[in-house]
């Protein structure tokens, strides 16, 4: 699987999007009670239906204080049982506790999630976030400096993994006495939950938070397990600073989203001239209110999601110096997948901003938005 993922091209990864048809909407039918009203009269002297009457009235009285007491049974019984059921989807959506292993031993193709802290502070985290609305190798999720909507370069990340999986803590370093180490109480951490499992679907079980210490005289760095710092290992200098000062950028495939169709129901489009419309609707295919055959629509589909990024965007703009260029809005057919906004806006001479949900943090090539909104016209016509 890993040797797949490693090999999608990016172009082939956006023409996937397309590659599936969407099946028929469900009906639901609503049900109705109907109720019945049953009626007797009787007839008898004042007195005997005045004490007729008592009775029943007593009567009637116990047996809705009976009927009360067991509709508020019931009642508490089913609040219970509906806690219980709170509860326990609770405690199944918690995440599961991770063993923590004093000798780690992990496979890049077992790694499920890498933090990395340097002096207490967050500078990376990645990690696989399955989710039913996405494809397998969307999985992945770098929540840290970016979000759920950036797309991550699997071929990299393996990379990366391929580096820390090659970390040794089978023997430990000899520590010249007096030798001030560094681990104890470290704030620049590496966090590793992976599982040993050779089953690539498999979820992390186990854990290590790295304590980064002080260099020795070989260039190396003492680092320990947290929970075990009386064991001390050694990793290569270079090799932790080259982790460190990674691009969080050289991590995410170049495009702004990737949205799978098969969760689409709509796209909202509006360029400076115009407002269009896409829509799937029963496996038909319209834009505009004009049906056309699947292969025009997911042409369309695949050049709105094929504007390259070109780099990170430090300093947005002030919203009264840009001018909104294009924008699309990729509505779902399930709730469970967010929706996602792409708007494009004026940045320079060679390049537009892009925000995606309403945060701009690329630039794009204004030559690229340009042909797009040329195409969707042509599309239109």
């Amino acid at each position: 699987m890993r040797k797949v993922l490693q090999k999608l091209v990016l172009l082939g990864i956006i023409a996937s999007l397309s590659a599936f048809t969407l099946g028929g909407c469900q009906k639901t039918t609503e049900s109705k009670e109907t109720q019945t009203e049953a009626k007797s009269e009787a007839k008898a002297d004042e007195t005997k239906q005045e004490e007729e009457t008592e009775s029943t009235d007593k009567a009637e009285n116990t047996e809705e204080a009976k009927d009360t007491d067991k509709s508020e049974e019931k009642t508490d019984k089913t609040e219970e049982k509906t806690e219980e059921k709170a509860e326990e989807k609770a405690e199944e959506e918690k995440t599961v506790e991770l063993e923590k292993t004093e000798h780690p031993t992990f496979t890049s193709d077992g790694i499920r999630k890498l933090v990395l802290n340097r002096d207490g502070e967050e500078i990376f985290s990645l990690s696989k976030e399955p989710a039913d609305y996405k494809m397998e190798f969307d999985y992945w999720e770098i929540l840290n400096p970016y979000d759920e909507t950036a797309t991550v370069n699997t071929e990299t990340m393996y990379k990366l993994f391929d580096v820390l999986s090659g970390f040794d803590f089978s023997t430990t370093a000899e520590v010249p006495d007096g030798t001030d180490t560094g681990v104890e109480g470290s704030t620049t951490t590496m966090q590793i939950d992976y599982t040993e499992s050779t089953d690539t679907s498999a979820e992390a079980d186990k854990t290590v938070t790295l304590l980064l210490g002080n260099e020795d005289d070989l260039g190396n760095r003492y680092v320990a397990v947290a929970g075990y710092e009386n064991e001390v290992y050694t990793i290569p200098t270079s090799t932790l600073e080259a982790i460190y000062s990674l691009n969080p950028f050289d991590y995410i495939l170049k495009i702004p989203a990737l949205v799978n169709i098969d969760t689409v129901e709509s796209i909202d489009i509006k360029t400076k001239e115009s407002s269009y419309i896409m829509k799937i609707k029963d496996g038909k295919y319209y834009m505009g209110d004009k049906e056309v055959e699947k292969e025009t629509f997911t042409t369309l589909y695949q050049a709105l999601l094929n504007v390259m990024l070109d780099s990170n965007l430090d300093t947005p703009k002030a919203d009264n110096e840009k001018e909104e260029v294009l924008r699309m809005v990729f509505h779902r057919n399930t709730k469970e997948a967010p929706e996602i906004t792409l708007t494009y806006y004026t940045y320079d001479g060679n390049y537009d901003s892009v925000a995606v949900n309403g945060t701009e943090r690329y630039l794009v090539k204004n030559a690229d938005v340009n042909t797009l909104v040329q195409q969707i016209a042509e599309a239109f016509k």
